[in-house]
C-alpha cells in the first residue's frame, strides 16, 4: 500500500476508466461550463476501503458535479492531517474527534466542520474465555493499542478516567491495528485490545471467539470528523460546502446499491486500496463501513454538541489537555451552507 501520494492520474482519466467498463450506479458526466476548483484532500492514513465516501466521489464523479477537482492523497496519521491543513496542503482531511480536540488545544487554528462517522471507530476486543467487559476489568492488566500516545491510548486513559480507574494501574503495549493482535490475547501476554471496527468485522468473519464492544459506552466522544484550517474556512467555505455536499450525495448512491463490486471496481482504477488483497476485495468491509454511514448521511454530516463536551472533559479528566477557555472545536457554518 502506498503510504502518501503525492500525484494520480487525472480524474477524466480514471472516470472514463470506469465508464468504459460498465461500473458503478450513480456515475455522474463532469458538466460544468468552467474548469472544476482544484482541492485537495488527505486520507487519515493511506487508501483504506473504509474511505470510500471520497474516493468513490471522485471516480464515481460526484465531486465533478459539484465543480471540484479533488486530489486524494493518502495521509500518516492525525499529526500529518494537522500539518497539512494548517499549512494549507490539503483544504480538509479527516480525523477523529478526540484527536482533533488534542490538536486544538495545542493550536486553535484547526477545526472541524462536519461529522462522518457519529460513532468513534475504536472497539475493546477480547477473547471469550477471559472477557474485558468493561474498564474496571482492565485494573492490573496488559491492553494492546494501536500505537502509543495515540487516538486508542488516548481513548483507553478517558475510559479509564470515567470509571475512576487509575492509569497507571493499566500497562499497554503497542500492538497495530490488525486481526492479528488477537493472538496475543490467546497467547496471555496481553488482556484485550483496542482496534477499529474494521478489525472486529474480520475477527468476525473468520469466526474468532472474540467479545468486542464500543469505547463510545463509557467515553463517548465525536467518531470521524471533516477537518480544516479556521484561515481556509473563511476564504474557501464554498468549496468545503460543496466537497461535503459531494460525499453526501456519493453516500446515497452507494446506501441504495445493493452490488457494490462495480463501486469497489471504480476505485481501484485510480486508488490502491489496501483491502484488495482480500479474497472479496473488500466488500465486506466497505458494507460494515456503509451501515456507519447511515446515520450521518440522515444527519448530513451534523456533529453533536453533547459528544465534543464529553470528550473534552474526560480529556481534561485524564490529563490529556489543559482546561481550555474558548472550546470552539467544530464550526457548522460550511455544512450549513452545504445543505441550506
Amino acid at each position: 500500500m502506498t503510504a502518501f501520494r503525492t500525484g494520480r492520474r487525472g480524474f477524466l482519466a480514471g472516470a472514463s476508466a470506469a465508464m468504459a467498463v460498465g461500473l458503478a450506479p450513480g456515475v455522474i458526466r463532469p458538466a460544468t461550463a468552467q474548469g472544476p476548483t482544484p482541492v485537495t484532500y488527505l486520507t487519515p492514513f493511506g487508501y483504506l476501503i473504509s474511505f470510500a465516501e471520497t474516493m468513490y466521489a471522485d471516480t464515481g464523479g460526484f465531486f465533478a458535479k459539484h465543480g471540484l477537482d479533488v486530489t486524494i492523497q493518502g495521509g500518516r496519521g492525525s499529526a500529518m492531517a494537522v500539518q497539512q491543513v494548517v499549512s494549507q496542503n490539503a483544504l480538509v482531511s479527516r480525523t477523529g474527534g478526540t484527536d482533533l480536540i488534542k490538536a486544538y488545544a495545542a493550536d486553535p487554528s484547526v477545526v472541524a466542520v462536519g461529522e462522518i462517522f457519529q460513532r468513534d471507530i475504536f472497539y475493546v476486543i477480547s477473547a471469550q474465555d477471559a472477557p474485558i467487559e468493561t474498564p474496571e476489568d482492565m485494573a492490573g492488566k496488559q491492553i494492546g493499542v494501536v500505537s502509543a500516545g495515540g487516538a486508542t491510548e488516548n481513548i483507553l486513559d478517558m475510559m479509564l478516567a470515567a470509571r475512576e480507574v487509575p492509569s497507571d494501574s493499566v500497562g499497554r503495549q503497542v500492538v497495530g491495528n490488525a486481526p492479528a493482535a488477537f493472538e496475543l490475547v490467546q497467547l496471555g501476554r496481553i488482556a484485550a485490545f483496542i482496534a477499529t471496527s474494521d478489525t472486529v468485522l474480520q475477527l468476525n468473519v473468520d469466526n474468532a471467539p472474540i467479545v468486542a464492544w464500543s469505547t463510545d459506552e463509557h467515553a463517548r466522544a465525536p467518531g470521524q470528523v471533516y477537518m480544516t484550517s479556521r484561515a481556509q474556512l473563511d476564504v474557501q467555505k464554498e468549496n468545503l460546502a460543496k466537497f461535503m455536499s459531494a460525499v453526501h450525495d456519493c453516500l446515497g448512491a452507494m446506501l441504495q446499491t445493493e452490488d457494490l463490486a462495480p463501486v469497489v471496481a471504480s476505485m481501484m482504477t485510480e486508488y490502491e486500496i489496501f483491502e484488495a488483497g482480500r479474497p472479496d476485495q473488500g466488500l465486506a468491509v466497505l458494507r460494515n463501513s456503509l451501515k456507519n454511514y447511515e446515520q450521518p448521511y440522515a444527519d448530513k454530516l451534523a456533529s453533536q454538541q453533547e459528544a465534543w463536551d464529553s470528550a473534552y472533559a474526560l480529556m481534561v479528566k485524564a490529563g490529556l489537555i489543559d482546561e481550555i477557555e474558548d472550546r470552539n472545536f467544530y464550526d457548522d457554518s460550511a455544512r450549513m451552507l452545504a445543505f441550506s
